[in-house]
C-alpha cells in the first residue's frame, strides 16, 4: 500500500463525499508493489477538470488546469503537488505519432484502464482506503515480473503511440521485468511507427534508457526490436562491423553499447560512450582504414544529437571528446606532454577522456591492466597541486600582460596567456604574479 500524506487522505475523503472517488495510478502504485521507491504520485478520477478545480478551491486547495484536452490539472496539497487526469478514452489516427485525434472524458475507471500502456502501468489504489482495481491483470504480471499491454491484441496500444516501443523496453530494463511475447513480437512488427514520433520524444526515452539500470540489455533490445533505424541510425552500419580480434570481442555496435554501459552514470559520459567509435564504418568506407575514425565519429554524432534536439553545450562536450578520444592511444606520452594536452583541453574535457579511454577498454570484452593509469595519475598530480586548466586560472590578466609589456590587446596577448597556461600546467608552482610577470618577457 502506497504511503499517502494525511492531507491528501483528507482531501480525498471530502471529494468522496461529493460521489468523486480519488485514485492514485500508474507507475507509483506499480512501484509500490515492487517494494521501489516511489517518487511522484499520480491521481484519476471521474471528475472533469472544472469540476475538479471548483471542488478543491471550495476545499482551500490549490489546483490549476495545465491541459484541458487531456483532463489535466495540477494539484497542490499541503505543498505537495499532485497531477489529476479525468477517466477517458483515445483515438488515434494512422501512424504512431503520439498525439490522440480524439479525447472523450469518462466515468468510467476499466474504460481508462485499458487506453493505458501496460497492465502493470493501470493499477489504481484507492486514496482514502488502499483498495487496489486492477481490471487489466496486472498485479499478476507482477508476480511473474512480465510487460503486457493493457489490449488482448498488444498492437492496438503500440499502433495507437509508437512512443510506447520505447517505453516497453526502459521499463523492461528498468524493472527487470521480460516481455509478454505477443507484446514483443508487436513491437517488432511496428517498430517503423517510430519515425512519424518526435525527436524531442524519442531523445526524453532514450535519455531515460541511458540513465536506467541493465543499460547494456536495453539497447540490446532497441536493436532486436528494430528500433535503431528510426533512432540511432547511423548506428545500424555498425552492427556486424567486426573488428581486430586481439583488441576487440565483439562487433561495433555491441561494442558501443558495452562501453557505453561501462561509463559513469551521467547523460554526457553515456552519449560518449554509445557515439565514440560511431565513425568506423564511414572511415572504411572512405579511406580503406580506421585511423579518422574520430574525425568522422565527431561529424556523425554531432548529426545525430542535433537531430535529437539536445543542448549546444552538450554536443560540443560530446562531440569534442569523441574527436580526442584516440589521443595517445598506445600511452606512449611523457608527463609533460599529457600535463600541457591536459591544460589544453580544460578540466572538463579532460575528466570525460580519462573517463572514455577507460570505458573504451573495458568494453572491449577483454580484461586488461592498463586502463587509463597513467592519464589519471598525471591529472591527479596536476590536482594536488592546483595546476591551472585555464587561462582564467593564471595569477595574470590580460590587463596585466599589456601594462607589464606595453603592448595592445589583440592576438599577441592570447598567444601569450597560452604560453604562460602551459608553462604552468608543467610548473605550477610559478603559477605566481611575480614569477609570471618576469615569464611573461621569455613569451615575446
Amino acid at each position: 500500500m502506497l504511503k499517502l500524506p494525511t492531507a491528501l487522505k483528507a482531501f480525498a475523503e471530502a471529494l468522496s463525499g461529493d460521489g468523486v472517488k480519488l485514485y492514485a495510478v500508474g507507475g507509483c502504485v506499480r512501484d509500490s508493489l515492487l517494494g521501489r521507491t516511489v517518487h511522484d504520485v499520480d491521481l484519476a478520477s471521474k471528475a472533469r477538470p472544472e469540476e475538479l478545480l471548483e471542488r478543491a478551491h471550495a476545499l482551500g486547495v490549490e489546483a490549476k488546469i495545465v491541459q484541458r484536452t487531456l483532463g489535466t490539472v495540477l494539484v497542490t496539497v499541503d505543498g505537495v503537488d499532485y497531477e489529476h487526469t479525468t477517466f477517458r478514452t483515445e483515438s488515434y489516427g494512422a501512424g504512431g505519432a503520439h498525439k490522440p485525434d480524439a479525447v472523450r472524458f469518462s466515468d468510467s475507471l476499466e474504460t481508462d484502464a485499458f487506453r493505458r500502456d501496460f497492465s502493470v502501468n493501470a493499477l489504481y489504489e484507492s486514496v482514502s482506503d488502499g483498495t487496489i482495481l486492477d481490471p487489466t491483470g496486472g498485479l499478476d504480471d507482477i508476480r511473474r515480473r512480465v510487460l503486457r499491454t493493457t489490449t488482448a491484441d498488444p498492437s492496438v496500444i503500440l499502433r495507437d503511440d509508437g512512443l510506447r516501443i520505447l517505453r516497453l523496453v526502459r521499463f523492461a530494463a528498468a524493472l527487470d521485468f521480460s516481455v509478454d511475447p505477443g507484446t514483443w513480437e508487436a513491437a517488432k512488427a511496428n517498430a517503423a511507427l517510430l519515425k512519424d514520433v518526435a525527436w524531442e520524444r524519442k531523445r526524453q526515452e532514450l535519455d531515460r534508457i541511458l540513465l536506467g539500470p541493465r543499460v547494456y540489455e536495453a539497447l540490446a533490445m532497441l536493436k532486436e526490436i528494430g528500433a535503431l533505424p528510426y533512432l540511432l541510425p547511423e548506428l545500424v552500419p555498425c552492427d556486424g562491423m567486426t573488428q581486430r580480434k586481439d583488441y576487440h570481442r565483439y562487433d561495433v555496435l555491441t561494442h558501443l553499447f558495452r562501453t557505453c554501459e561501462q561509463t559513469p552514470d551521467e547523460l554526457g559520459m553515456r552519449l560518449i560512450g554509445l557515439l565514440h567509435d560511431a565513425g568506423k564504418p564511414e572511415a572504411l568506407k572512405r579511406d580503406g582504414k580506421l585511423y579518422a575514425h574520430d574525425v568522422y565519429g565527431a561529424e556523425i554524432a554531432r548529426t545525430m544529437l542535433e537531430r535529437l534536439r539536445y543542448p549546444t553545450a552538450l554536443i560540443d562536450r560530446v562531440c569534442g571528446a569523441i574527436r580526442l578520444h584516440m589521443f595517445d592511444l598506445r600511452d606512449e606520452a611523457s608527463d609533460e606532454t599529457l600535463r600541457r594536452r591536459f591544460a589544453g583541453f580544460g578540466r572538463e574535457r579532460t575528466q570525460d577522456l580519462i573517463m572514455i579511454r577507460e570505458a573504451d577498454v573495458r568494453g572491449s570484452g577483454y580484461k586488461t591492466a592498463f586502463v587509463a593509469e597513467h592519464w589519471r595519475r598525471v591529472y591527479e598530480q596536476m590536482q594536488r597541486e592546483h595546476a591551472p586548466f585555464s587561462e582564467s586560472e593564471l595569477k595574470v590578466t590580460g590587463e596585466d600582460i599589456m601594462r607589464e609589456l606595453g603592448i595592445k590587446a589583440g592576438e599577441r596577448v592570447g598567444k601569450i596567456k597560452h604560453a604562460l597556461l602551459l608553462r604552468c600546467a608543467v610548473h605550477p608552482e610559478e603559477n605566481e604574479r611575480s614569477a609570471l610577470l618576469k615569464r611573461m618577457h621569455d613569451c615575446l
